[in-house]
């Protein structure tokens, strides 16, 4: 097949898939990385809110968000309001996991204390209406021989949904921060609950007024689009079809003139 034939060819299979193309849904990846719990939560956000979204597996436990690009602006803020996808915190044993470098006593302090303020921020935000969580923790270091010791404490940061009303989780808040962390005492436990800032979730457009034309429900606009598109790629298909006969029967003449001059 000399290169003008393959040029031929490839010019109108590109122009069927390009018409095929056309008739697709196009849908708007907002979201990849993450896990399926997440996702899941994600998703059912959007389903409650009517918008058609999509989760996709795109690797070993990790997920991609997709939806409607004419829903891209609500189900971005319908998430926000949901405080998803949530921050990703470490657990002590990541924190601890081992880089094999060895640490000073002081890295070590640090590194536990840090650890133990996101174990139990992470705990903090499976509280429904809870959006984001922070945990900070003061161990002072041990006093030196005959002063006063100062007393460890906790401060907790608590943004909560829209809507929601924790006051009354305050002190169970400070009695599990108190037994979670050792040497802090519940009255040294500091708790500030801020409310997020109620977005308004964009309406939906208007459904439009749809028809039945060639087995689809379509918007009435569409409709002459949709026909167009599909005889368009018809006539693609069935150009390219023809494109391989013309090609076959061309090759099988060049191969009927070649065969006296190869046995001359």
């Amino acid at each position: 097949m000399t290169s003008a034939m393959k040029r031929f060819f490839l010019r109108h299979v590109a122009m069927a898939l390009t018409a095929l193309c056309l008739l697709a849904a196009c849908q708007t990846e907002i979201y990849s990385n993450v896990s399926e719990r997440e996702a899941n939560e994600m998703l059912a956000a959007l389903l409650a809110q009517n918008i058609s979204a999509s989760k996709t597996a795109i690797g070993d436990g990790v997920f991609s968000i997709s939806v409607e690009e004419s829903d891209l602006q609500r189900a971005l803020t319908v998430l926000d309001n949901k405080g998803l996808p949530r921050n990703t915190r470490e657990t002590i044993g990541q924190v601890f996991s081992g880089g094999g470098i060895v640490s000073s006593p002081f890295e070590e302090r640090v590194r536990y204390i840090y650890a133990l303020g996101e174990d139990v921020a992470r705990t903090l935000q499976e509280i429904d209406g809870v959006l984001v969580a922070r945990v900070h923790v003061v161990m002072p270091e041990e006093a030196a021989l005959g002063q006063q010791a100062k007393p460890a404490s906790a401060a907790v940061f608590i943004k909560q949904q829209a809507g929601y009303d924790l006051d009354f989780l305050v002190p169970q808040i400070r009695r599990l921060v108190a037994n979670s962390i050792e040497g802090v005492d519940y009255e040294a436990i500091t708790v500030v609950l801020v409310e997020a800032a109620s977005e308004t979730v964009p309406n939906a457009p208007e459904a439009m007024p749809t028809v039945r034309s060639m087995g689809l429900d379509v918007a009435r606009s569409s409709e002459a689009a949709l026909r167009t598109g599909v005889i368009l790629g018809a006539l693609a298909l069935l150009a390219a079809l023809a494109g391989i006969v013309v090609l076959a029967v061309m090759n099988h003449r060049l191969r009927e003139a070649a065969a006296p001059a190869e046995e001359a």
